[in-house]
């Protein structure tokens, strides 16, 4: 076990955020199994919470209100010790950050600040939680001995789809026979995964590797890297991945005179729900200088193209324009249908505005 360097431990929730907590959302990636989350983090340990007072958030260089949260640590994992540790964390919401509690108990996984070391991260992100439901972890962090025979990464590859005309996404099962590759400085690794969709590559020595999966044809992402760093022999990466079988649709919009129009919203719509006021489950793309537009990602099926075709996403926003379909009606029924199928790369043609500001 690593041995700490201070007596009192201060921890920072991570401050990614450049606006008060109640204008933003909390967004960061999660932090993996344990044995992940355990060598990534670089104090680990569990205590009780004795007090928790309001703190001035500025002198931490913090954009949110903090709280300045005091823990009787009774175990050490990770450069922790038992004794009295002082945590800051967010309010809660936007901040990310985490909702101690007077008298609970809790298993704490905490992030060394780059600019003060002596400062430590944790929020909602991190793996921290009740030492009620730290069963899993537990039984890893007490059981992980002082050595191992090399390190871990393992996971599950599924396969999504999504109707163009449905707004969810439909998980079709484990992908079986995928090749999975694993490659570091001094080393390469390839395994397939098996009928559940699931791999397992253990024995990897120290460092920074990447993880590497090409899809068949047709699907994305393709092909997909990972990066990662095992920091002991004992750590695991996790990674889980769904592919969905995609297709790419491109064309140009010009104006009555042939002219390209650029910033033009162009809008792709399942056939079916073509004139039916269907709500904007597609994002739509902008046309650029050359008035050419492009979507990477379409699910594969029957589509219609043009602007003003979905109800927008903002209730509140400004009025709807006039529709026009591809290659220039605003009837739907004359609108041209475009089949795509897995891996179509496709010129759906041009679309014609007689009016030049629609859909811009």
């Amino acid at each position: 076990m690593r041995k700490m360097s201070w007596p009192t431990l201060v921890m920072i929730a991570a401050l990614t955020a450049a606006a008060p907590a109640k204008a933003f959302a909390c967004s960061c990636m999660m932090s993996g199994p344990p044995c992940q989350a355990t060598w990534t983090a670089d104090v680990v340990f569990t205590g009780t919470v004795v007090s928790i007072t309001p703190i001035d958030h500025e002198s931490l260089g913090a954009p949110y209100e903090s709280r300045l949260v005091k823990i009787n640590a009774d175990r050490g994992f990770v450069n922790a010790a038992a004794g009295p540790i002082e945590v800051v964390t967010g309010t809660g919401g936007g901040d990310c950050g985490y909702a101690f509690k007077i008298g609970q108990k809790y298993l704490v996984y905490a992030y060394a600040s780059k600019t003060a070391p002596s400062r430590l991260s944790a929020s909602i992100c991190s793996r921290t939680r009740p030492i009620a439901d730290a069963q899993e972890d537990l039984r890893y962090l007490t059981t992980m001995g002082t050595s191992g025979s090399g390190g871990r990464v393992y996971g599950r590859i599924n396969e999504s789809k999504r109707d163009p005309a449905e707004s969810e996404t439909v998980d079709y099962g484990p992908v079986e026979g995928l090749t999975v590759s694993v490659r570091g400085a001094s080393f390469a690794r390839d395994v397939t995964t098996n009928a559940d969709g699931r791999f397992d590559i253990p024995d990897l020595p120290v460092g920074k590797a990447k993880v590497i999966i090409v899809p068949p044809f047709g699907f994305q992402p393709s092909p997909f890297e990972q990066e990662f760093e095992l920091k002991d022999v004992r750590a695991c990466t996790e990674v889980n991945l769904s592919i969905r079988q995609s297709a790419r649709a491109s064309g140009t919009v010009v104006d009555a005179s042939g002219r390209p129009l650029a910033g033009v919203s162009v809008e792709a719509v399942a056939a079916e729900l073509a004139g039916f006021d269907p709500p904007e489950y597609q994002f739509p793309v902008r046309t650029d200088e050359r008035g050419a537009f492009e979507f990477t990602y379409l699910p594969p099926g029957m589509y219609v193209f043009g602007v003003n075709l979905t109800r927008s996403p903002y209730p509140y926003g400004r009025p709807r324009g006039k529709s026009v379909f591809l290659p220039g009606t605003a009837l739907a029924k004359e609108a041209t249908v475009i089949e795509l199928k897995p891996g179509d790369v496709k010129d759906v043609g041009t679309l014609r505005l007689v009016d030049a500001a629609g859909g811009r």
